[in-house]
């Protein structure tokens, strides 16, 4: 039932804060991440921007590697025609793996890097969903790359 709650909390996306104006404070594994102008931050656990959105989610071990398997599950049968490939990275500088997506949208075509590790000793899946195919860490936007690294 938890797996299913964080996968709600995850997969949530605009529909959940429509209406919403509030911005709330980023924190993610006690790093400070800052709002930029035309972003928000609704939760606490990500930031939706024009071009891209960060969300992230604490979970313990045992949940690490199901709720990244059944995200990646709920991302594929929502975008048929996805395409996945495994992804290793870092998050906070620690070992991470997970999946890159890439999927064609009415606006053209979205990637979305899917990570799990764990993160100053805390358990964390991250979801970056972006307009742009980043090959390396320079090409994520500035917050993304204070939580991610990619291999190159």
């Amino acid at each position: 039932m938890r797996i299913i709650l964080l996968m709600a909390l995850l997969l949530s996306g605009p529909a959940a804060t429509y209406g919403q104006t509030t911005t709330v404070p980023l924190n993610f594994c006690g790093v400070p991440i800052p709002v930029a102008a035309g972003c928000t931050s609704e939760t606490g656990y990500g930031l939706r921007c024009d071009k891209y959105e960060l969300k992230w989610a604490y979970l313990n071990y045992q949940q690490m590697g199901p709720v990244a398997d059944e995200a990646v599950k709920a991302e594929m049968r929502e975008r048929k025609q996805a395409e996945k490939t495994p992804l290793e990275g870092f998050l906070l500088d620690m070992p991470a793996k997970g999946y890159r997506l890439s999927y064609l949208t009415d606006a053209g075509m979205a990637y979305q890097l899917i990570l799990y590790g764990v993160a100053k000793g805390q358990p964390v899946l991250v979801q970056l969903t972006l307009d742009l195919d980043p090959e390396k860490t320079t090409d994520l936007p500035e917050p993304a790359r204070l939580i991610i690294r990619l291999m190159k």
